[in-house]
């Protein structure tokens, strides 16, 4: 039933890309054209050595028209099950077009399923087309949509793109959308953009991310044990294999970087502190104020309570926030002023192990935060612009000129093993993540 529902919406997908006239398919192979091709239609089936086995079968055809246009159009479908009980099945068509002055075009749509002997299914199907005319003028365009369902929970994303390219340079741009459900109903989502354009003399580049974990009216917060958040932290310091960040090899492959010429050396970054030296250093009261979200900072609603007593509204606290990160980062620093390190973390969401989003984090006398936001999955690097209110000690802090996320915790909390922040994601919606101290190389200590 669900390879005939793949089948089904690769259909659709076909007769809405492939239908209809075009202006070189009347002059082609539509019209009263003449059938100089042929079409050829081939199945078959095959076990393998270790027990798998498929079918497939496969048809095209040709037709050129008078006036020397020509349209190609072919299909497919198959299905193959593994030694191990998983599974495939795929579809797919295309068609291609050549007018009589050498313009074409082409479209084409596919899909495949894939099924788990313990029953989970993923299944994705997309399509794209592009034209080439004259000159070089060519235009691509794509989409796809996939999703996941089963005893492990579920999920769904979506995806476009497209690039145009003409006589004076190129022009691009995609999205990217997505939702996760797990077994237990927590519901994760996101989204992505970039565009990017060049011509003969210069290059634009841009992008933006943001993610989602669904909430109460868009702010959240949860409580989290202690014993749960030092087992996490436990996880994703031993697959931690990144101990070669900001050291003099790192700092020449990522130039754009903050670095303090006091420190010649990795070993200072990663070097932290407990939170007394701090105070001293900062000149902040002998007793810390932490800030534990989900237990004594809690949204309900739109309003933000701590301790039980209501202290502010969302927006408030986050305009809040975004005030602290801006005064850091108007904040002018001097070159040989003194800095001490804050350490280096992971920042995690919900239960993940991995240390892909990584903060390397400094002070001043005066609190302003400086460091680096390192994401190891893409290799790039953006500064970091904060500070810490005196009063309240709360930390915050922006990445790069992204003025719309901020990024927040107590400052004590940040000489801690672990502890939970705030992301605000402007004054619409907060979440709540875990920051992860990543213990010095050993070579380096």
């Amino acid at each position: 039933m669900r390879y005939k529902c793949l089948l089904a919406l690769i259909g659709v997908a076909a007769l809405v890309w492939l239908a209809g006239d075009d202006a070189y398919g009347q002059r082609g192979g539509r019209g009263g054209g003449v059938a100089r091709g042929g079409g050829a239609r081939v199945s078959g089936a095959a076990v393998g050595p270790y027990g798998g086995g498929g079918a497939a079968t496969r048809s095209r055809g040709t037709v050129v028209g008078p006036a020397g246009g020509s349209r190609t159009v072919g299909g497919g479908s198959g299905s193959y099950t593994t030694g191990r009980g998983t599974t495939i099945n795929y579809a797919g068509a295309g068609r291609g077009v050549t007018g009589p002055g050498g313009a074409s075009a082409g479209r084409g749509v596919g899909g495949v399923q894939v099924t788990t002997p313990g029953g989970q299914t993923a299944t994705r199907a997309g399509s794209v087309g592009g034209v080439q005319g004259p000159g070089g003028r060519t235009a691509v365009g794509g989409r796809s949509v996939g999703g996941t369902s089963g005893p492990y929970g579920s999920g769904v994303s979506a995806s476009r793109g497209g690039v145009a390219v003409g006589p004076g340079g190129a022009v691009g741009g995609g999205t990217r959308v997505g939702t996760a459900t797990s077994a237990t109903g927590r519901t994760i989502s996101g989204g992505s953009h970039w565009s990017a354009a060049s011509n003969p003399y210069a290059a634009y580049a841009s992008a933006s991310r943001g993610v989602a974990v669904a909430g109460p009216v868009g702010h959240y917060t949860a409580y989290r044990s202690g014993a749960a958040v030092r087992t996490q932290a436990g996880y994703v310091r031993t697959g931690f294999r990144g101990y070669n960040y900001f050291n003099a090899g790192w700092y020449t492959a990522h130039p754009a970087a903050w670095r303090y010429a006091g420190w010649t050396t990795a070993a200072p970054y990663w070097t932290y502190w407990p939170y007394a030296t701090y105070a001293t250093f900062c000149g902040y009261p002998a007793t810390p104020i932490y800030y534990d979200y989900g237990t004594t900072i809690v949204y309900e609603g739109d309003n933000v309570y701590y301790n039980g007593e209501s202290v502010a509204t969302a927006a408030d606290y986050a305009a809040q926030a975004a005030s602290y990160a801006a005064a850091g980062k108007e904040a002018k620093t001097d070159e040989k002023e003194e800095w001490k390190a804050l350490g280096v973390f992971a920042m995690i969401q919900g239960e993940e192990k991995d240390a892909n989003n990584i903060f390397q984090l400094a002070v001043n006398k005066d609190g302003v935060i400086r460091g680096n936001y390192y994401s190891a999955v893409t290799d790039t690097t953006l500064p970091v612009y904060g500070s810490v209110d005196k009063k309240t000690q709360r930390a915050a802090w922006t990445i790069g000129d992204n003025k719309e996320t901020v990024f927040e915790t107590g400052f004590a909390n940040l000489s801690q093993p672990e502890t939970q922040m705030l992301i605000h994601s402007g004054k619409d919606r907060t979440q709540q993540w875990t920051l992860v101290r990543l213990e010095p190389p050993k070579e380096e200590k």
